[in-house]
């Protein structure tokens, strides 16, 4: 299903779902508390009533609110994803679950990114571009993979994306990682990194999935080697 605010039509009801997100997701409003009336939030953030309606249709589409006729718009009752038990997922696991999670993400990333979540991919990438250590190579690989949970505008998506996130920064990833720092692993992982952005970017949501799903088959494999 496309999300109802689509960032074709650029701009400033993608930017308003955007801004409402991030109160949202960081405890402006809580749970079960009612947002203000949509007059107020229109002259709140400067939009028109249109607007605003059509961010706030993307924000109930993500889960995040909940509108009830005559009653007004509340903050998402709905708990939070439990956390993963993440000290007993073995590296394979963690990898078999991204070639679940990852590939479909990244196609509703496509569907809902905004211009503000491509200019944090694009940064990301030049990050991965220009590292010169293992250590900022990581770092930026992780912020990447970050930024297409975070175009989902997904609660649940992100949640469980950085739950299997953290795992990457135990001890016994150490291992993992040093072996795929190599001249090869390292060309082919950047080339794949660029792939899966300028399909994003193009909107092109089967090559982003394909790119996707080959770039976690390639850390599966040669973490098998």
């Amino acid at each position: 299903m496309v999300d109802p605010v689509k960032t074709e039509d650029a701009g400033p009801a993608a930017r308003l779902q955007a801004r409402l997100e991030q109160a949202l997701l960081s405890g402006h409003w809580k749970p079960g508390e009612k947002l203000p009336t949509e007059r107020a939030l229109s002259e709140t953030y400067g939009v028109a009533r249109n607007t605003l309606r059509r961010a706030l249709d993307g924000l109930e589409h993500a889960g995040l609110i909940e509108r009830h006729v005559g009653r007004g718009t509340f903050r998402s009752a709905a708990a939070p994803p439990a956390a993963l038990e993440e000290e007993a997922l073995s590296p394979a696991a963690v990898v078999e679950c991204r070639l679940i999670l990852e590939p479909e993400m990244i196609a509703l990333a496509v569907l809902r990114a905004t211009p503000a979540d491509i200019a944090r991919l694009e940064t990301c990438l030049r990050g991965t571009d220009e590292a010169e250590s293992l250590t900022d190579f990581e770092h930026w690989d992780a912020a990447l993979h970050d930024a297409f949970a975070q175009a989902t505008h997904n609660a649940a998506v992100l949640g469980m994306s950085r739950s299997l996130a953290r795992v990457r920064e135990r001890a016994d990833w150490g291992e993992l990682k040093a072996r795929g720092n190599t001249p090869l692993h390292h060309a082919t992982l950047q080339q794949q990194h660029h792939e899966m952005v300028e399909a994003l970017r193009r909107r092109d949501r089967e090559r982003a999935r394909q790119a996707m799903r080959s770039h976690i088959l390639f850390i599966q494999a040669y973490m098998g080697e």
